[in-house]
């Protein structure tokens, strides 16, 4: 066939075409293919039974026509090239595998995070940084998953963002111009008889643990050292209790007593609305329990949304009249733009 007599109209992005194909005589007149773009391989196909070869490099793929009647097997799966001497496929950059089946990550993540299939990607999902994994593939049979061991994207470790992991990550914070917004403060209840338990706490997937007879200061002191947490105060709810107080039981400033005992953790930075902190009991014989009791509503955005981020060092670089605060608006070391300088004019 003249391949003069083709005429292809393409509706181009960047990875796909939609093109339609003129066959002449008693052919349909017009037939409609998918062409995924491809750097080296030419493609002969039977189209309405005749035989077409399209170069430069189109693979031709005909319209689904019922369910699941898409993804047929493909040498190299049509994203690479058999070499005949050896029976290897030579893959076209992006896709790996013995039969080009995987699209991996660009440039492997960066050396900054780990190339992972969609499934692993869903089971290592995060919501308001808590792990919260999903099923994504577990069903070999659902199509609407096939994609799930084949398509692989970035897993970034920490302090690194963006699809291929290339980008650092900047301070986040409160945005020092909003006003009559709240930190969050989560209450510890505690009862324990014989000071022999210990409690493990847990937030944003980061763990300490914490003996019953500690007070409310070692508490605050051992939040502090996990790196999901920059700034937090530990007080007794019952203000009549405090270090000095006169009165007090032998056990009153423990976090844990016999007679119960409630802890307030206000939290500095991060700022939000935070998860709850995870408590559990190792020989706590009592009632052991964390609730929320004062939902944060400040901002915690990158660079307090007063500055702008530089990705290639991971600093906020702040806006005139704005620099590095402690998380709640005074000067400090965070790094976020979140303190507004009463020396500078502002933008």
């Amino acid at each position: 066939m003249d391949m003069g007599m083709l005429e292809l109209e393409a509706i181009a992005d960047t990875y796909h075409r939609v093109l339609r194909v003129h066959v002449p005589e008693n052919r349909h007149a017009w037939a409609k293919v998918i062409a995924v773009v491809h750097p080296i391989i030419d493609v002969s196909v039977k189209l309405e039974g005749v035989d077409l070869t399209i170069n430069p490099h189109f693979s031709l793929r005909m319209p689904i026509t019922s369910d699941n009647a898409a993804h047929a097997d493909a040498e190299c799966s049509d994203m690479g090239k058999c070499n005949r001497d050896t029976g290897v496929c030579d893959c076209a950059d992006g896709f790996t595998g013995g039969a080009c089946e995987y699209l991996t990550c660009q440039s492997d993540c960066h050396g900054n995070g780990e190339c992972v299939s969609m499934a692993a990607l869903a089971n290592n999902n995060h919501v308001n940084d808590v792990l919260t994994p999903y099923s994504y593939g577990s069903d070999v049979n659902n199509p609407l998953t096939w994609d799930s061991h084949q398509v692989h994207g970035c897993l970034c470790s920490h302090g690194w963002e963006g699809y291929d992991c290339s980008l650092k990550s900047c301070p986040k914070g409160d945005d020092p111009h909003t006003q009559h917004q709240l930190n969050e403060i989560q209450q510890l209840s505690c009862n324990d008889s014989d000071d022999s338990g210990t409690i493990q706490f847990d937030f944003r997937d980061k763990t300490i643990y914490v003996a019953a007879t500690s007070t409310a200061a070692d508490l605050e002191d051992a939040l502090k050292t996990l790196s999901t947490i920059n700034g937090v105060s530990v007080t007794y709810t019952d203000t009549n209790i405090y270090v000095g107080a006169s009165g007090l039981a032998a056990d009153a400033l423990q976090i844990c007593r016999s007679s119960g005992q409630l802890v307030d953790i206000e939290f500095f930075s991060p700022t939000g609305n935070l998860p709850e902190v995870q408590v559990s009991s190792i020989q706590i014989d009592g009632d052991l329990s964390i609730s929320t009791i004062q939902e944060g509503t400040k901002e915690y955005i990158t660079c307090s949304g007063r500055g702008l981020c530089n990705h290639n060092e991971g600093v906020c670089e702040c806006f005139p009249g704005y620099a590095s605060s402690n998380g709640q608006g005074d000067v400090g070391t965070l790094g976020d733009c979140g303190y507004k300088n009463p020396y500078q004019g502002y933008e």
